[in-house]
């Protein structure tokens, strides 16, 4: 007998155990990818910056013209009984927000199928968090993003390209691989965006390099303007490198982790730590407000 313990999950207005939840095999987001899905964190069932995260989620459906799912609206009360059923109210967690096109079987072609919605609640591995703290490895990806691609700034289900990245990093004795756009510019990690240090300024790469607008990279970038800290969005190329004291990467879930090389260039993680606990302290000031 397996010693698994199923969690449970929300699929299609119903509350079910994962091991028992079922897709259509026709779903369009597991025949293509064609849907999309955001990762949330949360701290003693406090969901970070969950309200951002859905007016992505809602953007990127106009996007891709995917019908907004009936119970959207509800998901914060979802996510809270979810925390509760799976005993993940005084822990850290991940929030897993999915929403695909759904049924693509046969039937009428002027009707419009209803969208698959999962929202899926797990523990967060803080081990592999506090790793990440203590200073990350990135390369330079030997391919090139395309900037001009007309849905860099969705976070679709087809998220191939960011997997393989992160594993070819991986194979290479790396934490994150960087991505460089067609132009050559710093773009982003597979997943995580990228932040240099420069006398005391945040540089990071502009959103028309052809990247996605995380969400905590928009919270560093209101939190500086906040804060009066010199924060600018431009290009960044390889050179930047060779001019920064240090850099970071930031993601929902590990929020800010400092570089300690990305390919050849190496960093001194004192020489910026100041700038990034003022960023930190940030984030513990919110949370407390949730």
């Amino acid at each position: 007998m397996s010693s698994y313990n199923s969690n449970t999950i929300y699929i299609n207005n119903r509350f079910v155990q994962e091991d028992q939840a079922t897709i259509s095999p026709l779903d369009t987001g597991f025949l293509f990818g064609d849907g999309l899905f955001e990762t949330v964190r949360s701290d003693d069932a406090h969901p970070f910056l969950l309200d951002e995260h859905l007016v992505r989620l809602r953007q990127s459906l106009q996007t891709l013209a995917i019908p907004e799912p009936q119970n959207l609206k509800q998901s914060p009360d979802i996510i809270t009984e979810l925390l509760n059923k799976n005993q993940l109210n005084q822990v850290a967690s991940v929030i897993k927000i999915v929403v695909s096109r759904g049924y693509s079987g046969p039937g009428s072609p002027d009707k419009t199928p209803p969208p698959t919605f999962l929202i899926k609640t797990s523990k967060l591995d803080l081990e592999s968090i506090k790793r990440r703290h203590q200073g990350m490895r990135a390369l330079i990806l030997p391919w090139r993003r395309d900037q001009n691609h007309p849905l860099t700034t969705v976070k679709s289900l087809n998220y191939l390209e960011n997997r393989y990245a992160l594993r070819k990093a991986q194979e290479s004795g790396f934490d994150e691989g960087i991505f460089l756009n067609q132009s050559g510019e710093l773009c982003e990690g597979s997943f995580s965006n990228l932040f240099l240090i420069r006398d005391d300024s945040l540089l990071t790469p502009s959103l028309t390099s052809g990247l996605l607008p995380g969400i905590t990279r928009n919270f560093i970038l209101q939190t500086a303007k906040h804060l009066h800290l010199d924060c600018r969005e431009t290009s960044l190329v390889m050179e930047d490198l060779k001019r920064c004291d240090g850099a970071f990467l930031t993601s929902s879930l590990m929020e800010i982790a400092p570089l300690l090389e990305i390919g050849k260039y190496k960093f001194d993680l004192k020489q910026t730590s100041k700038l990034q606990n003022i960023l930190r302290e940030a984030f513990k000031k919110k949370r407390e407000q949730l």
